[in-house]
């Protein structure tokens, strides 16, 4: 008797659609979210796989060590809130009072208590060490060379500039802090104020 012919049923291959490679910047998003969430302690290679639900390959193709991911983070955090302001700022092309202004609006935008937070978690962690501290220094200086160079611009002398871009600064870094809890004034009455503080008194003794 003749076996009966086996038909062979062949499976269609499985359809596997590759994931998109994470880049850098996927990275550095999720280690800031950790640390303004969390703190600096709480950025970890393996919390991060889990978050990004990675393997540590992944995290190995970008970063040798996790020294690295924070030194990129680090330089994210300067280039993003403070040479991209200062960059879109200056390219607003209005004139110095109007960019001081602007300065003065920042802390009332929509994505700025996020920022605010993770600027606060960075000068946490520099007070415990030194590559954050250098960073933190360096954003300092960068920001109110910029101030001071406005205020030059408008007239004042170098010293007397110097003068009134800190003061100019402290008000602006206060706002980011208290307007969350504080809303004595709305963005446009602070920026008035603020301007005329800074821009219009005479010349600071001292």
């Amino acid at each position: 008797m003749t076996e009966p012919t086996k038909t062979i049923v062949r499976r269609r291959p499985t359809q596997r659609r590759k994931e998109s490679p994470l880049s850098e910047e996927d990275w550095v998003d999720a280690a800031i979210k950790i640390l303004k969430d969390d703190n600096v302690r709480g950025i970890k290679i393996d919390a991060l796989c889990k978050m990004l639900g990675v393997t540590k390959g992944s995290f190995y193709w970008h970063f040798s060590t996790r020294s690295d991911l924070l030194v990129a983070m680090l330089d994210h955090w300067r280039r993003r809130t403070t040479l991209n302001v200062i960059r879109s700022v200056s390219g607003a092309g209005v004139d110095p009072k109007s960019r001081m202004k602007l300065l003065f609006a920042l802390p009332r935008r929509s994505n700025s208590p996020a920022s605010a937070q993770v600027e606060a978690s960075i000068r946490d962690w520099s007070r415990r060490a030194d590559l954050p501290r250098k960073a933190v220094k360096e954003v300092d200086e960068i920001r109110f060379d910029y101030i001071t160079g406005l205020f030059t611009d408008m007239g004042f002398d170098h010293d007397e500039a110097r003068k009134r871009a800190y003061l100019a600064y402290c008000i602006l870094m206060g706002d980011s802090i208290l307007s969350g809890t504080l809303s004595e004034m709305d963005a446009d009455e602070f920026g008035a104020q603020a301007l005329m503080i800074t821009a219009t008194l005479e010349k600071i003794d001292g």
